[in-house]
C-alpha cells in the first residue's frame, strides 16, 4: 500500500508534453490543487480553494529536470506541499458530493 496522496502518471507522460493536475477537497472550500506543466523544465504548482488555476493565487511552485529524477524530485515536492497543507486544514470524507455540507 502506497503512502502517496495523489496517484500522478508516470515520467513518459511529461517527456511527451502532458500537463496534469489534480486536488483533494477540503472541508471548507479550501482545496488543495496542484498542477505540472512540462517545457523546458517541469514547473509544478500549488494553489488552494475550489477555483481553477487562472482563477487562483499561486501558492507555491518549484521547478524540476524534465529527467526521471527531476519527475520524482517534483512528485515529492507535491506531496510534501499536501502534507503542509494538510497539517491545517481537514479533507472532505469521499463519500460526500463536492458540495455536501459535514
Amino acid at each position: 500500500m502506497s503512502d502517496k496522496a495523489f496517484k500522478i502518471p508516470e515520467f513518459e507522460y511529461f517527456e511527451m508534453g502532458g500537463k496534469y493536475s489534480g486536488c483533494k477537497r477540503g472541508t471548507k472550500q479550501d482545496d488543495f490543487n496542484f498542477r505540472f506543466d512540462p517545457g523546458e523544465k517541469l514547473l509544478a504548482q500549488t494553489w488552494y480553494g475550489i477555483n481553477c488555476f487562472d482563477k487562483s493565487e499561486l501558492v507555491s511552485e518549484a521547478e524540476f529536470d524534465i529527467t526521471q529524477d527531476g519527475y520524482h524530485s517534483a512528485c515529492d515536492w507535491v506531496e510534501e506541499q499536501f502534507r503542509t497543507w494538510n497539517k491545517d486544514h481537514e479533507l472532505l470524507p469521499p463519500e460526500l458530493g463536492y458540495w455536501s455540507k459535514k
